[in-house]
């Protein structure tokens, strides 16, 4: 009889067991669930607190991907007289030169992303690498986008000899002699070639002017200067000294506003033509840096920007500060990928052509 109670006990405690398995296992591992998000939002949190104290613990290269002297050159000096790092750490400006910028920026792309190499660079450029070809990695979407820093404008300019004070000057004159002008620009393969393309068709004149190509800003020019061309798209930091000396008469900013450094021109905006590209310069690093690491130097680099003797330094030399942080800095430069890319695409048709 004892043995039969104590059987009969037995089973039931399973048969509640079982009962209690039933109706609450669901709940035990949403439970388990729910505390592993927590643990694993817990372990993220204490990763980038521990990399925010203790980054950086050394020296941060920033590669610059241009000879020195360039514009991404001169910025990048300028921000380091202003920078204060988390514990005295400094930046090492290390000029890899090559290709337009190219290689400087793949040397980047293939760094390790432990957040001891950024980069400085222009996104109109690193956005050619991709629609000219060179990789097909796009490699404005894959690098991690830092910061936006500063805008420098292309800027649509005339040399006296032509008499043009105004766009309308130039458009009426290639109007009525088409085939006689001709129109300068940096680089053939580039965004100012897509900039200067999509330009010369808002105004309607682009199948009656020859397009010439120079190597860099300085023979474009000296090459308007010479009245080799007559109409020319340059950077405003190439041709501030010459617009100001009156060797060059500037027409027209592209972008979506009015240069500091030129207050007196108009913009594409503003004239009704939707191109708004600027030039900016910003901070990239290899694809996958830490969020606390890149939170460290977004805080660094938007003190500097926020400081007025900073901001004066940097708009004499053609440039005006625009920081932005990277999300705004990516999809903004996504835009004009996406603007570019028709572009890009029928000068390498051209070019096969040739």
């Amino acid at each position: 009889m004892k043995k039969m109670i104590a059987a009969t006990m037995a089973a039931a405690m399973i048969a509640v067991s079982l009962v209690g398995c039933g109706t609450s296992g669901s709940g035990t591992q949403a439970t388990k669930e729910a505390g592993d998000t927590q643990t694993a939002s817990n372990e993220a949190a204490s990763k980038e607190s521990v990399a925010s104290s203790d980054y950086p613990a050394g020296p941060v290269t920033i590669v610059i991907p241009y000879s020195p002297g360039g514009g991404s050159d001169i910025l990048t000096r300028k921000i380091m007289d202003y920078i204060e790092l988390p514990n005295n750490a400094k930046l090492v400006p290390v000029n890899v030169d090559g290709a337009s910028g190219y290689i400087g920026c793949m040397q980047t792309y293939n760094s390790k992303n432990d957040g001891y190499t950024i980069m400085a660079h222009n996104p109109m450029d690193v956005i050619s690498y991709t629609l000219s070809g060179s990789t097909d990695i796009p490699l404005w979407d894959k690098l991690t986008n830092i910061c936006g820093i500063a805008d420098d404008f292309n800027i649509f300019v005339t040399n006296p000899k032509t008499g043009w004070k105004t766009v309308e000057d130039a458009v009426a004159y290639i109007n009525a002699h088409p085939g006689e002008v001709k129109v300068g620009n940096t680089g053939s393969n580039n965004s100012n070639m897509a900039d200067c393309l999509r330009v010369l068709d808002a105004l309607k004149i682009r199948d009656k002017v020859t397009v010439v190509p120079y190597d860099g800003g300085a023979e474009n020019k000296t090459a308007l200067m010479g009245n080799h061309i007559q109409l020319s798209v340059n950077t405003c930091v190439d041709i501030q000294s010459a617009i100001h000396s009156g060797d060059h008469i500037a027409l027209m900013t592209i972008g979506d506003r009015r240069a500091k450094a030129l207050p007196d021109v108009p913009c594409t905006k503003e004239l009704g033509y939707n191109i708004v590209t600027t030039k900016p310069r910003g901070w990239y690093g290899p694809a996958g840096m830490d969020a606390g690491q890149v939170k460290v130097l977004q805080e660094a680099c938007k003190k500097v920007c926020d400081n007025e003797q900073f901001q004066k330094e940097i708009l004499e030399l053609g440039l005006e500060i625009n920081y932005v942080d990277g999300t705004e800095f990516h999809d903004k430069t996504g835009e004009w990928y996406a603007q570019m890319k028709p572009y890009f695409e029928e000068m390498q048709k051209d070019a096969a052509t040739k």
